[in-house]
């Protein structure tokens, strides 16, 4: 049986391959056979019979043998049924081989047909099958048609791919990635260097190049050319046959390419994906692909992985990205150079900190950024630390971020204590010794992030450390270290401020060196110093306990102990003490920071005793305040230094540091230490003062100091030291002596010795003042004082301005104390002393007015009548303006009267002295005088005693509130300061104010329940009562409103209003206020007074709380300040009077808004905005359009103010609604508001009012809503989008219009494209698109004809433009919803693209070419059809290039549509690149060479342009005729052209153009009609067969030839001429020299030069061209050379073959015959054209056209005929000039050379002719070599010699 089958499929495989053998020489039924017998025959292979096998393999290699032929097709489909069937290795093989044969061999129908079959299951399918299948594909894949992008066609194109299951999709995607990955830059499997591609694997290569094989892509050896094949490929994939997810990798592959080909594709890939990047399993695939691409895929890939939140959580990818792009090992991944090493880690680098900034907040991410953050570190150390190898700006950049990618991650890296601190340490060098100054910023910014890891407290070693660090650095010198460029001393003050508690001593010492540590510090590192010592600024934000610095460790450590190992260089310190003591850490310029130090520990000193002190801003300012002028603090200080009285204390060694800072040399340290010395040992103990009282002498050089200052501290240091109880006597005296000594001097003293005296004087009073306080009585007899009298001079004598205020403040201390001075008995002492100090006193010095106080105060009760006198001329001094002088007058009072037992006394003593001093009692009856006069005066009308009696009565309180006299006068007192209240200088209110808080402050409780009391009274009408009547005005107009236009301000009025709100008692109330209206116009009267809680008590009605609540948003800052006041004391709860009442308050508001008064409009503006603030939308929605009403009409107020408060409202609702948006665009109170809000913007009264700031306001706000609306505004999107468009028109400057009438056209244009501009640009077309978004189908059915009306009606230029954009829009964002209307909207665009704007119609024109994406193939061909009509039709040049516009715009945005079109549209394109404006035949050209550009396009659509060439020529309009003429000119020409392999033109195709052209030739010359001639002899030449088979077209040729040469335009006739003899020549059937000769010898005759002269000039232009010069010639020059070169070449062709010298002859003969002046017919010794007036032409045409003529004669080899070839030959060389020297340039010698020598050929031909000219051409020629200079043409020459 086996046999059997066996002989059987022999006999079959037999009689295959017979009827195969048979027809094999049929090519048609050879394939038809073998579609047949083909996939059977190999079938046969897998036979189990090896006979059959072989026999089938014999079978095979027969047919191999018959398919050579190109024709041959074999039946790919079936055998690919068969391949993807079988499992045979044999049958496989041969189906391979004949579909690898044929594939290429389909049509490309054919093609298509076979790429679904291929691909349906490739995904399934083995390797090694999907391998051959994937590259059949690729063969395919210039036939397969990708359908426009959004189409229908696009979107089921996955379905007629054959891409049904999605593992064919995915399978297909994947490879064609991976085919972009294969590089043709590389070398294939088999050729040297080969090496697999990083980013594939071996088998991915084999794959894709069938096993290895390099000819897969080698086009030279029938492979596929790969870069085409991977362009065609990703074309494939970008269409709709993938999902965004296949194509997603793919894509990368293709953006990173460095052909922008691919790299455009990928980028739009990835713009318009959906894939979300938070998928896990495709960032997991990201990283995957990044462990194996190369570079650019790389950069690409991170920066996908930068916008992924997701890609922070794949720890161990992440490290792995790190180490890939940058290896700890050089040899481990592809490490790119230059360039794209730099994009790499700037990609790189982007992603670590992405990583570091979103991985930051997940748990689990400490680990990936320890070894990230030692990555790092390790890259910046790879390339040079600290200092880099190599700088330039990438790699500069690459550092920085590394930097500042490592402070993110230092702050979330689980490190220990000390491997952060290593690591800081590491940045502290870097900062410093780095010297790029780009990269120290990001350095600088690490350290900083690092701070947050260091939050104080920390253990002992952390601190110490931490000190070492910031002290190191802190002084650092980078003139001095080794490799340090740069001071780190910012960094250290920051991390010292930062990382260290506000205690630490050390990190305070660092600051203090940052604030005046270093000469010309920066700014900045000032700054962070002085927040440093800051404790309100170091605990700003922390509300925990506020720990200071211990300040007897500071003292230590800044004047004791060595802060830091080792000393800075050490400068000149000129300084009088041991260094070795206080200023043993300030050497050098550190010097400087001392006074900086003293005071610092003087501060916390004090803040240490002043437990209570609160920090606040100017906390300091009121520190050093309280210490001078606050007895209670001052004895807390005292106090609290009390204990500390040993001599070793720090409280000691502080004042032994200020001490020896006094005396230092440079004042300007010297100052600060002196004043803070003198502030603490005026508190301190007198035992800890011991160790300073014996320096005491060494204060005497400054108190002669000429510095002010410093001798007023001095003489205060020295009356506290020299008058202590432990100085020694002897020291005392000497000093005493020195300083009287120097005093005596003052006679003639000036300059410096008169500063010695003042300071003297000071200082002398200061030591015995000192000396009575320190012992506690007056010392009345004390020998230190005797002799005073002598030493200190009486006022009146004294006329040095200096001098007198030395002495003031001399005598100040000395009355204070009172140590006597004794006068002699005739001295009166008001003209000693009250007179001199009251003038000063008038001319507001305080010293003199302090004097006289303490005089006053020393005086004995004995002189009450000069008591008087004083207290008299102090209250005189009311008259002065200066306020500040007035305190000094109330001290000075305080003092007269009141004496020691004033505040203001007490203050005076800076020593310990015993306790309660009182030198000198109270005078309780002066106390009283002064009390009840300065209370009597507060009642005056006079202002300025008011104001002075109202401060002068405060500063009273002030200093005596604790004596009797005044205690019981409080009550009165508080009265006055009620009364005050109402001045109108709000100094006095001021004043008032602060007494009424004094006076309460003072009084005991029941004293306060009594002033409480009379408060209360004042305000409710046991006060001061007001006589009125009904006219009577209580109240400034306006201060209290009513709504109505009206305001209360008489008697009349508050009747009126409390009738209004039905409540009589508001009569008595207002009554009451008016006692005191100016009360309720300063914020004075409400404090902590008490009158809150009067007020609270009042029963409101509640019709007065909208009146209220209106009035509190009064203009006047200071009604509306108290008015505030007012409403928190009569409503409690404010909440919940507002929630009740909010009806009442927003109708008595929107009422008022709009009344007369422009107050009441500007408070309720104010009012509204506030009462909606923060309140839910129902609350209000009823009454929210009324509210964007009155807010919008009263923005057109005519008062700016209200203006203003009205946009502040509308502001408010702007943000309210947009805010409400963003948060939740789609909720109900988002559409609610839009609801009530959008109408009315969009109405007349907001977006369409006349006022422009209602106008301007309504749109931004409306702009606002678009883009935060979402789809809230579905229901609004038809509305808005056509009022938007209208407002790009509306609110242009008019100034734009009114240069747009007066500029020229070409500025016009340039301003219609910057108008253009900005309209697409602009915010209102970033909104429109906004609203688009939100457009779908039932929105489209209503936007869609309201945008047609708008386009059909827009009369602006921006609107327009504008509706170009949107509509564009629609058609490429909203394709499947806009489709059905794009047909409409293609007929409205058909007028608006000829707009006579020429920016107008280009955007319609691009508009349109969108609308042609989305439009059915109907819609196309008619729109094709109408600009094809409007372009035949147009009756100007501007109509044409409109319609040129909107071809051009269709051609380059919507290719794929254009070629659609291409049989409409390119011949069009054809005839618009021909015509004769410029712009329409640029435009034209540029669509032509887009999409066609050869002229086999030209023969596929010839018939098309021969019709509209037809149409042309038959129109009115000469431009289109000449446009038509040209363009079938041109197409004859390209015909001609694409026919040289054949020689000849179709019958055909010559029979079509033929009539046309001829018709086109007809026509009257025209500019370029030379262009229309020019192919004309090659298309008669080409043609042949179709002219000589009618002999009427072979006529008419003729005709046509010497018609035009007949023509009568100069420009043209060369064209002309030149025609005919090339006409001549292609006809050889036409001998034409004789009619060439009658036609075109009258312009060769030379004698008539002024036959021109007569003719008329047409134009200029006509003018200038017969002007134009070609090769030197002019106009009538080229017309000669043509009519010479017409003759020479117009013979016939085989007449010359035949008789070559009879030829010549009639050449000859022809030109001779053009003299006038011959008069016989045959050839003269003396040519023609040899005369000197063709000289020009001979040089420039004749010596080449001669040779080409003489060579074509002479290649025929025939001697002459009649023997008198000779004269012919004489004649030729007779026009060549050889007897002359002057024969042109050297090109032009070198052709009469080479004319010669084809003489010489031709005479060869004939030995008669040659024996004749030889002898004497000879001599000629070597004649011209010796006059020649150049060797080639010698050479030339030589040649011809050679010749004969």
């Amino acid at each position: 049986m086996a046999s059997d089958d066996e002989a059987r499929e022999l006999k079959l495989l037999d009689g295959a391959e017979w009827k195969i053998i048979q027809v094999s020489s049929d090519e048609e039924r050879l394939q038809q056979t073998l579609k047949t017998f083909l996939a059977p025959i190999i079938l046969k292979a897998a036979s189990p019979s090896e006979k059959v096998r072989a026999k089938t393999t014999a079978v095979c290699q027969t047919i191999n043998k018959l398919i050579q032929s190109p024709s041959i097709v074999l039946p790919v489909v079936a055998l690919l049924d068969q391949y993807k069937s079988t499992d045979s290795f044999l049958v496989r093989y041969f189906d391979l081989t004949y579909i690898n044969h044929s594939i290429s061999r389909l049509d490309a129908e054919e093609q298509r047909a076979f790429v679904p079959k291929a691909l349906r299951g490739i995904g399934s399918d083995s390797e090694k099958n999907a391998k051959d299948l994937f590259h059949f594909v690729l063969r395919c894949l210039p036939s397969v048609k990708i359908p426009p992008r959004g189409t229908q066609d696009d979107l089921a194109f996955r379905e007629h791919l054959g891409l049904i299951d999605d593992k064919d999709a995915a399978f297909l995607a994947e490879w064609i990635g991976k085919l972009l990955l294969l590089s043709s830059s590389r070398s294939f499997p088999g050729e040297q260097n080969f090496q697999v591609p990083q980013a594939l694997s071996e088998s991915d290569v084999s794959f894709l190049t069938r096993g290895m094989k390099p000819e897969v892509w080698q086009p030279e050896k029938g492979g596929l050319d790969l870069t085409d094949t991977r362009l065609r490929a990703l074309n494939l994939l970008a269409s709709g046959a993938f999902r965004d997810q296949e194509k997603f990798l793919p894509a990368i592959y293709a953006a990173a390419s460095s052909d922008s080909r691919f790299s455009s594709v990928g980028d739009d890939l990835i713009k318009r994906t959906s894939v979300s990047l938070e998928d896990a399993e495709l960032v997991k695939s990201l990283f995957e692909a990044h462990a194996k691409m190369l570079p650019p895929h790389r950069i690409r890939i991170l920066g996908l992985l930068s916008k992924s939140e997701v890609a922070t959580t794949f720890s161990a990818d992440i490290l792995a990205v790190f180490e890939k792009n940058v290896p700890s090992d050089p040899m481990m991944g592809s490490i790119s150079t230059g360039l794209e090493l730099t994009k790499l880690h700037r990609a790189l680098f982007e992603f670590i900190n992405w990583v570091a900034r979103m991985g930051s907040k997940k748990a689990e991410f400490g680990m990936v950024a320890r070894s990230l953050l030692n990555r790092l570190r390790e890259f910046v150390e790879s390339q040079g630390w600290p200092v880099p190898d190599h700088q330039s700006l990438d790699t500069n950049v690459l550092r920085s971020r590394a930097y500042e990618t490592m402070g993110i991650f230092s702050k979330c890296t689980p490190w220990t204590d000390d491997t952060r601190l290593v690591f800081a340490d590491w940045l502290f060098t870097s900062l410093s010794e780095d010297p790029t100054p780009d990269v120290v910023v990001s350095i600088d910014g690490a350290l900083s992030s690092l701070t947050s890891s260091f939050k104080p407290p920390h253990n002992d070693k952390v601190t110490a450390r931490l000190q070492s660090i910031t002290l190191r650095n802190m002084m650092l010198n980078e003139s001095e270290d080794h490799g340090a460029v740069r001071s780190t001393r910012h960094a250290a003050v920051k991390w010292a401020n930062h990382c260290l508690p506000f205690s630490d001593v050390k990190a305070r010492w660092i600051d203090i060196l940052a604030i005046a540590g270093r000469r010309d510090e920066r700014s900045d590192v000032i700054e962070e110093g002085h927040k440093g010592l800051d404790p309100w600024t170091y605990y700003a934000n922390d509300e925990k306990d506020q720990t200071l610095p211990n300040w007897q460790e500071l003292t230590r450590a800044f004047f004791w102990e060595i802060m830091w190992p080792r000393h800075a260089e050490r400068g000149n310190m000129d300084m009088d003490v041991d260094d070795t003591g206080a200023l043993v850490n300030f050497p050098g310029d550190i010097l400087h920071a001392f006074p900086v130090a003293v005071d610092y520990a003087r501060c916390i000193l004090f803040l240490s005793a002043l437990p209570d002190f609160k920090f606040e801003p100017g906390w300091r300012r009121q520190l050093d305040a309280s210490v001078s002028s606050d007895l209670t603090a001052r004895r807390s200080i005292r106090e609290y230094l009390s204990t500390f009285t040993q001599s070793d204390h720090e409280l000691a060694q502080l004042l032994r540091g200020g001490f020896a800072g006094m005396l230092l040399k440079d004042f300007i340290l010297a100052e600060p230490c002196a004043r803070s010395f003198v502030e603490i040992a005026s508190l301190a103990p007198k035992d800890v003062l011991e160790t300073v009282v014996r320096h005491a002498r060494d204060v005497l050089p400054l108190i002669k100091s000429n510095n002010k200052e410093i001798r007023s501290l001095a003489a205060k240091a020295f009356g506290i030291l020299a008058a202590h109880p432990f100085n020694l006597p002897d020291n005392v005296a000497e000093a005493r002596w020195s300083l009287v000594e120097t005093i005596e001097k003052r006679e003639g003293a000036v300059g410096a010795e008169l500063n010695a005296v003042e300071g003297a004087f000071v200082a002398l009073t200061h030591f015995a003042s000192r000396l009575v306080y320190y012992a506690g009585v007056p010392m009345t007899d004390a020998k230190h004082f005797s002799g005073l009298s002598d030493v200190f001079p009486p006022l009146d004598g004294i006329t040095a301005p200096s001098t007198q205020e030395a002495l003031f403040e001399a005598y100040t201390q000395l009355w204070t104390a009172g140590v006597p001075t004794t006068l002699p008995p005739s001295t009166d002492i008001t003209k000693a002393f009250i007179d001199p100090l009251l003038v000063s006193a008038k001319k507001g010095k305080e010293k003199a007015i302090t004097a006289l106080g303490r005089l006053a105060l020393s005086l004995p009760d004995s002189e009450d009548k000069l008591l008087t006198d004083i207290l008299e001329k102090l209250y005189a001094l009311h008259e002065i303006k200066q306020v500040e002088i007035h305190f000094a007058v109330g001290e000075a009072l305080a003092a007269a009267v009141a004496r020691w037992d004033a505040g203001v006394v007490q203050l005076t003593v800076d020593v310990e002295a015993v306790k309660d001093l009182c030198l000198f009692p109270k005078r309780s009856d002066h106390v009283v005088a002064v009390l009840e006069k300065l209370i009597a005066d507060c009642k005056t009308t006079k202002p300025s005693l008011l104001k002075a009696s109202g401060i002068w009565l405060f500063c009273m309180i002030q200093h005596c509130s604790h004596l009797e006299e005044v205690q019981s006068r409080l009550r009165h007192c508080q009265a006055a300061f009620m009364r005050l209240l109402s001045a109108r200088d709000e100094l006095v209110q001021e004043t008032a104010s602060r007494g009424l808080s004094l006076v309460y402050e003072k009084g005991d409780a029941d004293l306060k329940a009594q002033l409480v009391r009379d408060l209360v009274s004042s305000f409710t009408g046991s006060g001061p009562q007001l006589k009125v009547e009904q006219d009577t005005e209580l109240f400034d107009a306006g201060a209290l409103p009513t709504g109505e236009g009206k305001s209360v301000t008489s008697y009349k009025d508050i009747v009126s209003l409390a009738n209004e709100v039905g409540d009589p008692s508001l009569v008595y109330k207002f009554m009451s206020l008016a006692a005191n209206a100016a009360t309720w116009s300063t914020r004075s009267a409400f404090g902590r007074f008490g009158l809150s809680n009067i007020l609270s008590d009042w029963e409101v009605d509640p019709k007065l709380y909208p009146k209220l609540y209106r009035y509190r948003f009064d203009p006047s800052h200071l009604v509306q300040r108290s008015m505030n006041d007012i409403w928190k004391a009569l409503v409690k709860d404010s909440n919940a009077v507002m929630e009740k009442y909010f009806d009442d308050i927003m109708q008595d508001l929107l009422k008022s808004v709009l009344g007369r008064e422009w107050r009441v409009r500007e408070a309720s503006c104010a009012a509204i905005a506030d009462l909606v603030s923060g309140k839910p939308f129902p609350k209000y929605e009823k009454y929210y359009k009324d509210i964007w009403a009155a807010s919008l009409k009263v923005l057109d107020d005519v008062k700016a103010t209200v203006r203003n408060a009205a946009l502040s409202l509308c502001i408010s609702l702007s943000k309210t609604l947009v805010r409400q948006l963003e948060d939740s665009g789609s909720s109900t109170t988002a559409k609610a508001m839009i609801n009530e809000a959008l109408p009315f913007l969009l109405s007349e009264k907001a977006i369409e009012n006349s006022a422009d700031d209602v106008k301007y306001f309504a749109i931004v706000t409306v702009l606002d809503i678009a883009k935060k609306g979402g789809s809230s505004l579905k229901n609004y999107i038809p509305t808005m989008v056509p009022h938007l468009l209208v407002l790009l028109s509306t609110v242009e400057p008019e100034m734009v219009t009114y240069h747009y009438q007066r500029i020229g056209e070409e500025q016009r244009e340039r301003l219609d494209k910057a108008r253009s501009s900005m309209v697409t640009s602009g915010p209102i077309i970033a909104a429109i698109e906004d609203c688009l978004r939100s457009v779908d189908a039932d929105v489209m059915k209503e936007l869609a004809p309201r945008l047609q009306e708008t386009i059909k009606t827009a009369l602006g230029m921006p609107t327009k433009i504008g509706c170009g954009r949107v509509v564009s829009t629609l058609a490429s964002r909203h394709t499947v919803d806009f489709a059905p209307y794009v047909g409409s909207f293609l007929t409205v665009l058909e007028k608006q693209v000829l707009d006579k704007n020429d920016e107008v119609s280009s955007n319609y024109a691009r508009t349109a070419a969108y609308l042609l994406r989305v439009a059915s193939d109907s819609a196309k061909q008619k729109f094709a059809e109408k600009f094809t009509s409007l372009y035949l039709t147009a009756e100007n040049e501007t109509r044409r290039q409109k319609v040129s516009d909107v071809i051009l715009s269709l051609s380059k945005i919507s290719p794929d549509h254009f070629n659609a079109l291409e049989v409409q549209l390119l011949p069009l394109a054809f005839l618009g690149k021909h015509d004769t404006d410029e712009y329409v035949s640029h435009a034209f050209k540029e669509v032509w060479d887009t999409h066609a550009g050869s002229s086999l396009t030209v023969i596929r659509l010839v018939d098309e342009i021969i019709s509209l060439a037809d149409q042309t020529l038959g129109t009115a309009q000469w431009a289109l005729k000449h446009a038509g003429a040209l363009a079938i000119g041109s197409a004859v020409g390209l015909v001609g052209d694409a026919s040289y392999v054949t020689g000849h033109i179709n019958v055909d195709m010559a029979k079509k153009l033929w009539p046309v052209y001829d018709r086109a030739l007809l026509l009257k010359t025209f500019p370029d009609k030379d262009k229309l001639l020019e192919p004309y002899p090659g298309f008669v030449k080409r043609a042949k067969t179709f002219w000589e088979a009618d002999p009427k077209v072979s006529e008419q040729m003729k005709k046509v030839a010497v018609r035009e040469a007949k023509r009568n335009n100069d420009e043209y006739r060369p064209h002309a001429f030149r025609c005919l003899w090339r006409f001549a020549e292609v006809r050889e059937d036409l001998d034409l020299l004789d009619e060439i000769t009658t036609i075109v010898s009258s312009f060769l005759e030379v004698d008539g030069d002024d036959a021109d002269a007569d003719k008329m000039d047409v134009d200029d232009a006509a003018k200038e061209t017969a002007q134009r010069r070609k090769n030197g010639l002019d106009l009538r020059s080229l017309t000669q050379w043509a009519a010479v070169e017409a003759i020479v070449k117009g013979y016939n062709r085989p007449k010359m073959q035949s008789n070559p010298f009879e030829t010549l002859r009639g050449i000859a003969t022809a030109l001779q015959s053009a003299d006038p002046k011959s008069k016989t017919k045959g050839l003269t010794a003396t040519p023609y054209i040899a005369r000197e007036e063709f000289s020009t032409i001979r040089r420039t045409h004749w010596y080449d056209s001669a040779k080409e003529v003489l060579n074509e004669a002479a290649a025929t080899k025939k001697p002459s005929s009649d023997g008198k070839g000779a004269e012919v030959v004489k004649w030729f060389l007779a026009t060549f000039d050889l007897a002359s020297e002057n024969t042109g340039t050297e090109l032009q010698r070198t052709s009469r050379a080479k004319a010669v020598q084809a003489v010489i050929q031709l005479a060869k031909t004939d030995a008669a002719v040659l024996g004749d000219i030889k002898s004497e051409l000879k001599s000629t020629i070597e004649e011209a070599v010796g006059k020649e200079r150049s060797l080639e043409v010698q050479k030339v020459w030589k040649e011809c010699l050679g010749l004969r």
